[in-house]
């Protein structure tokens, strides 16, 4: 299963369990990271790319931060880029490192992660799975259509996509949506964090997380990426359409593995899992509170 928070076997956050899931893993996953990173003080180095210029269609969105934005059925466009992926921070975890370049096409992404009310439509269709309620905390039965769907395997994420014609964004695309080109740390433009951006545990050495729940989708404006992007740091990790690998150095996804790539961290995730190139993992059997997904598309 997951990498757990280090103090999620002896503390109890206020009035939520904490689950099975986050503290236990299966013996034949990848071994354990480092423990989790002292948060920076400074933002990563600017890491230099050429993007290719966004073609705007007249259906565009107004620039938002000065940059132009392409939005259409509710996926934001993300311009190809030759890019930087991964860390070079000393202090950051060994399965972000080394730093690499890489090279995106134009590709579209979801604005929001999946909601509650997007998923149950799936399934009504019987396209897609219910979500099994592994935990009290699972979304799907809370009562708001709002809220991103949780507990939802991989495969059922993968099912979701694939039935409204996308697909799970790869893990190279995920991360320069985060960053864009420039290289920044978090989604949104400055090196801090806090509960009022993301959905997360409230400090890296706690169990106490800033929300009860994830929150709806959308509910922290001021963490979206300059081209409008939500919660791709905290609320809910998301699935990617890579299989995990340690060490990323040649650039390339691996064909086959034991386990998915999850990236931004969540509700139940420390502040760091929220850098853009922290990186997670989940088992195909994963279906825990912490987990959602957004789908993308080619161009």
């Amino acid at each position: 299963m997951r990498r757990p928070h280090p103090l999620a076997a002896v503390l109890v956050l206020a009035g939520i369990a904490v689950f099975p899931w986050f503290v236990e893993r299966a013996a034949a996953q990848p071994p354990p990271a480092p423990p989790a990173i002292v948060e920076e003080d400074e933002p990563l180095p600017d890491e230099s790319a050429s993007a290719e210029p966004a073609s705007v269609p007249p259906d565009a969105a107004a620039p938002v931060g000065g940059a132009a934005v392409t939005e259409r059925d509710g996926m934001i466009r993300v311009p190809g880029a030759t890019y930087t992926m991964g860390s070079s921070d000393p202090r950051s975890l060994s399965n972000e490192r080394p730093r690499h370049v890489v090279t995106v096409a134009p590709f579209w992404i979801d604005r929001t992660e999946v909601t509650v009310q997007a998923y149950r439509e799936c399934v009504v269709g019987h396209a897609c799975a219910r979500p099994t309620k592994a935990s009290t905390s699972c979304t799907y039965d809370a009562g708001d259509p709002r809220l991103p769907v949780s507990c939802v395997r991989w495969q059922d994420a993968e099912a979701f996509c694939r039935a409204a014609g996308k697909r799970l964004p790869r893990e190279a695309e995920w991360e320069l949506a985060g960053r864009g080109p420039g290289g920044r740390k978090y989604p949104w433009l400055g090196p801090s964090t806090g509960c009022f951006l993301a959905a997360t545990l409230v400090g890296e050495l706690t169990a106490r997380s800033c929300t009860k729940r994830p929150s709806p989708v959308g509910a922290h404006p001021g963490g979206a990426t300059p081209s409008g992007i939500q919660d791709l740091a905290g609320n809910v990790e998301e699935w990617t359409a890579d299989w995990y690998v340690e060490n990323l150095a040649n650039g390339e996804a691996p064909a086959a593995g034991a386990s998915h790539v999850l990236r931004g961290g969540g509700w139940l995730s420390p502040p760091s899992a929220g850098r853009m190139t922290s990186r997670n993992w989940g088992s195909s059997v994963e279906a825990g509170p912490n987990v959602g997904f957004r789908c993308a598309r080619d161009d």
